[in-house]
């Protein structure tokens, strides 16, 4: 290959002020291939060169080309799902870069690395066809627009005109062209008039361009405001608005600069969930610990989420965090995430700094409301409250306000000046009315950036047509050729699934048997999504950009298409399926002899639910929803599965493995009336048989993986604990004379084994030490091996060396890729296998330390945002808690019965003691009158002191003390409701009233006027021997499930499965 050598020359200023001369080497090449399925060359020019990107679709209707000022104003149009087949031209990019428009640029960069858009990035820069030299005299847009134009001819010509290609430009139009770029049929046009003709009944992107434009003319004006007036200060002085409240931003390469001296700090923004003024960044080695950000003015424009620099400020000036829990009931709730609490809770000075500047914004869409007042103060400039708390109100431009007032919105950040108190915005679309069942969900899924597709149009035709034929007149059958490559276990093993109730998606079964010569075979066997999802497809595709299954209480969303999650792939009771198994064969003290991982077809015996299960374990003769026969026939099995995992379980206890608390809980559903209670799920005895066989059959995997893929194994990896994460469960152990060794898993497993035998009559307080150092826990999360040590391998909770997850491919594509990596291993080979052909072996995910890593992120993400369950209720409920901190207006109590957590407060915000009648009486109805002529002692973090005039002794609340409190109901307009609790009075061991939920008819409403009563609970639960936490949420809509849907900063959607 040859390549021409030019040069490009460009003037640019320094930053002190001095115009400087620059002069590049510029290289062009003739073989940039065309990236698309279309090309009219043999091979196509994709083949001829190794071209790590997705291809323009052969079924596309035309192709578009964006100009820059499409992609500087209307980039969101261009970012929805809608729009595929974009060509992204070097000559935009390189503009962008320029420009120092990197955010810009690394979002359209997400475009075209989405394999689901079938979108480009066309080298036309180096191109020799398409590369156009800039003439004498010529504007740099100018330039841009006949190089865009030349690849638009270039395109047309090379495809055979197949099809219109169609340049966007807010600037340019079609008399713009020259006779002959015409003549070819290119066509120009504007945004509006693309919507206009291509999609003229899809609201949302009307309703988009609509916002956009309104957003883009309020810039302008702005700018046009300040320009005229000269200074700013005058512009301000004439609205009335006072003087600027922000400083500006210093230059990047200032920042750099300043970040590699060691002089500023970079680091992600956190907004604390408990104070919205107080905010930190990770201060690194250097300051050992967090650097705290106080008040708007020193955060300067940054939000939660934003890469920032920060300078240190005076050490006169620094501080300490505040402990107080926040009087806001949203930032109350936030703060329940107690893995935050603990890491950034401190009694000490900490140092504290202000926001020189923003490296990469976090900005993102949002779910809003309206502000309440929006409609009395009239025009079309409004102020959305986020329901994200730690979010700040954005300003959006709307026409008609009437319409949007009690809807929930989706608004997204496009700038914040300066002289802004909040950010500026655009409306993007609405969800719907506030507080209803659909609303609130779609509102989760933005809130988490979970795909739109997923939530609500399910799978594209392309997927479909890949799905084989599964119907009621031709039923699926394992074709007879693939059956002979199989080892056939139907007639040879009892294979059977444990799962709960109604489980339509099995993806593991299990077998066991004795062998002829004393040993024992023990086998795992999970679901072959591999054989039927070849990597790189249109189903492979939009599973990698959903990353797992989404559950909620009453529906799911699947990764895969029902045809394979529920009918093909899933494990269904005898019927043929593939699998993918592991063999053990363990000789008489069940130690490994031997491991044989193979495909393989199976004929499962019965799909077993749980409490079947544990039955038989339990010794029933008869099991209802089994047969005699069948029972009889899988009781053996079930009592030889329990006693060979029992060894391997104690087996890793030994070496450290943690047995964390689990509040996993459990809904009753009754048809058409969705959620009727939800149930503390009791772990039997069988769940965690089966969670163990999972165990094995994941780090076996791993071993195997590694293996072959040293540099490119996708593992499961739990760090170790970071020490400031611990230091108030140290200090809570210590309160009663207890000590937390966690330097190792075994000291941790040890410390929390000798606090479990002191107080094995104390359930409360095991359950909250073991929930405490849960939420302590480093969190969990995908790696590829060649970008880690392998001492930084290990699993820290399961005490592993090497873990990754295998069991559950249906519906997690981390599991999907181990099946691929496994068998290329058997195999023998990392060349062409059926899971990686020669034609895409160069873009195959786990051949490639890189691109593993960023799937790894990737699915991090979705499983990081991929939590929740919900329940509705009436009126208020009264229950026992377990004081876990003491801060200095209150203590937060903990609440065994659904492991939530939630702030009383003993001060109000001026510092007034309000602490409860009913402390005195023991009267519920009395927990909203307060004790006049007290005060209050506070020694964080062990007591507090109550001390009543008149009454000789004080009343003392210490940690882990056991308290009655009330959960009530908080109504918002622009939030969710939400559940707060009053303080009832100390425990009782039979409680005056005792209420259990799920009753048709609960307790009666209390308070004149409020009907229909939302609660929100948090129910911490953690998958993976407690390690992954997900939470459970809900809310009321009618009289349907989701009752208690948290605020939706901690929304999360839930991941079933092993951690």
């Amino acid at each position: 290959m040859t390549m021409n050598r030019t040069e490009n020359s460009f003037f640019r200023k320094t930053r002190k002020n001095a115009i400087v001369k620059q002069v590049r080497e510029h290289y062009i090449r003739p073989d940039i291939p065309c990236l698309s399925e279309l090309c009219s060359r043999t091979p196509p020019c994709h083949l001829r060169v190794v071209a790590d990107s997705t291809l323009l679709s052969a079924e596309a209707t035309h192709y578009l080309i964006p100009d820059l000022s499409v992609v500087s104003r209307y980039l969101e149009i261009l970012e929805q799902e809608e729009l595929s087949n974009l060509v992204i031209a070097q000559t935009i990019m390189a503009s962008l870069e320029q420009h120092d428009r990197l955010r810009t640029y690394r979002r359209l960069r997400q475009v075209t690395s989405d394999p689901r858009r079938r979108s480009v990035f066309f080298y036309n820069e180096i191109f020799s066809e398409t590369y156009v030299a800039r003439l004498p005299n010529e504007g740099q847009k100018e330039r841009e627009w006949r190089a865009l134009c030349r690849v638009a001819a270039w395109y047309h010509h090379h495809l055979n005109g197949l099809l219109p290609i169609l340049l966007l430009s807010e600037n340019f139009t079609q008399s713009d062209l020259t006779s002959q770029e015409s003549s070819v049929g290119i066509v120009v046009c504007s945004v509006k008039q693309y919507l206009d003709r291509f999609w003229p009944g899809c609201a949302v992107l009307h309703e988009l361009m609509g916002s956009l434009k309104d957003a883009v003319f309020e810039e302008d004006l702005t700018l046009e405001r300040i320009r005229m007036t000269g200074k700013v200060g005058e512009l301000l002085k004439k609205s009335n608005v006072g003087e600027p409240g922000y400083e500006e931003y210093k230059a990047a390469d200032e920042l750099e600069a300043g970040v590699k001296s060691g002089r500023y700090f970079q680091g992600v923004l956190r907004v604390s969930p408990s104070n919205r003024d107080q905010a930190y960044i990770n201060g690194g080695s250097k300051i050992g610990g967090d650097i705290l950000i106080i008040g708007n003015r020193h955060r300067n424009r940054a939000v939660h989420g934003d890469v920032v620099v920060v300078e240190l400020l005076s050490e006169n000036s620094w501080t300490v965090p505040a402990n107080s829990m926040s009087y806001d009931l949203d930032m109350a709730k936030a703060a329940e995430e107690v893995g935050e609490q603990l890491a950034r809770q401190s009694s000490e000075i900490r140092p504290t700094g202000r926001v020189l500047g923003v490296i990469t914004r976090n900005w993102r869409s949002y779910v809003a409301t309206v502000q309440e007042d929006a409609i009395d103060q009239g025009g079309n400039v409004l102020l959305t409250i986020p329901l994200d708390p730690i979010i700040p109100k954005i300003r959006v431009r709307y026409g008609d306000v009437r319409a949007i007032s009690r809807q929930r919105i989706v608004v997204r950040i496009d700038s914040w000046p300066t002289t802004s108190q909040y950010p500026n915005g655009h409306y993007v679309r609405s969800l719907g009315p506030i507080h209803q069942l659909d609303t609130e969900i779609s509102a989760i899924l933005v809130e988490h950036e979970i795909s739109v597709s997923q939530a609500t149009q399910g799978f594209s035709e392309a997927s479909l047509r890949e799905m084989p034929e599964d119907t009621q007149q031709n039923p699926w059958k394992p074709d007879p050729t693939e059956l002979k490559r199989r080892r056939d276990l139907r007639e040879t093993h009892t294979v059977f699934s444990i799962d709960p109730p109604n489980c339509q998606d099995i993806d593991d079964a299990l077998s066991v048997r004795d062998l002829n010569d004393g040993t024992v075979e023990l086998g795992v066997h999970i679901a072959d999504v591999s054989y039927f999802v070849k990597e790189n497809t249109q189903t492979d595709l939009e599973a990698r950009a959903r990353g797992t299954t989404v559950y909620l209480a009453d529906r799911r969303f699947d990764m895969l298409p029902a045809v394979l999650s529920e009918r093909i792939c899933s494990l269904r009771g005898n019927v043929d399926r593939f699998a993918v198994s592991i063999m053990w064969t363990l000789d008489q003290s069940y130690n490994i002899l031997s491991t044989w991982f193979g495909r393989t077809v199976i004929r499962s015996a019965c799909e077993m639910e749980y409490e079947q299960a544990q039955k038989l374990l339990n010794g029933a003769k008869s099991v209802e929803g089994l047969d005699q026969s069948l029972a009889q026939k899988l009781r053996q099995p079930i009592l030889r599965l329990a006693e060979v995992l029992h060894v391997f379980k104690a087996r890793r206890s030994a070496k450290g493995a943690l047995e964390l608390e689990s509040s996993e809980v459990k809904f009753r559903m009754e048809e058409g009336q969705g959620i009727n209670d939800i149930i503390p799920k009791d772990p039997k005895e069988i769940h965690k048989i089966v969670e163990e066989a999972m165990i094995l059959a994941n780090s076996s995997v791993a071993e195997r993986i590694y293996q072959s893929y040293k540099d490119s194994a996708l593992l499961r990896r739990h760090p170790l604990p970071v020490r400031d994460h611990f230091k108030m469960l140290e200090k809570a152990a210590a309160s009663r004379g207890l000590s937390i060794d966690y330097s190792t898993n075994k000291s941790l497993a040890d410390s929390l084994a000798s606090c479990a035998q002191q107080y094995q009559n104390d359930r409360e307080f095991i359950r909250l030490i073991k929930t405490m150092a849960t939420m302590a826990m480093s969190e969990a999360g995908y790696i590829s091996t060649g970008a880690f040590n392998i001492d930084q391998y290990h699993h820290y909770g399961l005490a592993l060396d090497f873990y990754t997850h295998f069991t559950s491919p249906i519906r997690r594509y981390a599991d999907l890729v181990v099946h691929r990596q496994l068998m290329a291993c058997i195999n023998g080979s990392r060349a062409a296998t059926p899971e990686i052909s020669l034609e895409s072996r160069h873009t195959s995910l786990f051949l490639h330390n890189a691109k593993l890593s960023d799937l790894c992120d990737h699915l991090n993400r979705k499983t990081r945002a991929s939590k929740l369950a919900q329940r509705s209720q009436q009126g208020p409920i009264i229950e026992n808690g377990v004081i876990s901190e003491i801060r200095a207006n209150g203590f937060l109590v903990f609440v065994p019965r659904f492991g939530i957590k939630g702030p009383v407060y003993l001060k109000d915000k001026d510092g007034n003691p309000v602490v409860p009648t009913s402390l005195l009486s023991g009267n519920q109805e009395e927990d909203s009158t307060y004790i006049s002529n007290c005060t209050l002692s506070i020694s964080p973090p062990t007591t507090i002191s109550v001390q009543i005039h008149g009454s000789p002794l004080p009343i003392i609340f210490g940690l882990f003390d056991k308290v009655r409190i009330s959960l009530k109901l908080h109504m918002s307009h622009a939030h969710r409701h939400s559940v707060y609790m009053t303080l009832i009075g100390l425990h009782q061991s039979e409680p005056a009233i005792k209420k259990t939920i799920g009753e048709r008819q609960l307790l009666p409403e209390i308070t004149e006027g409020e009907r229909h009563r939302l609660q929100r609970f948090t129910i911490e639960n953690v998958a993976e021997s407690g390690l992954d936490t997900f939470v459970f949420r809900q809310t009321e809509v009618d009289n349907s499930a989701y009752g208690l849907l948290e605020k939706f900063r901690r929304m999360a959607i839930i991941e079933l499965g092993n951690g």
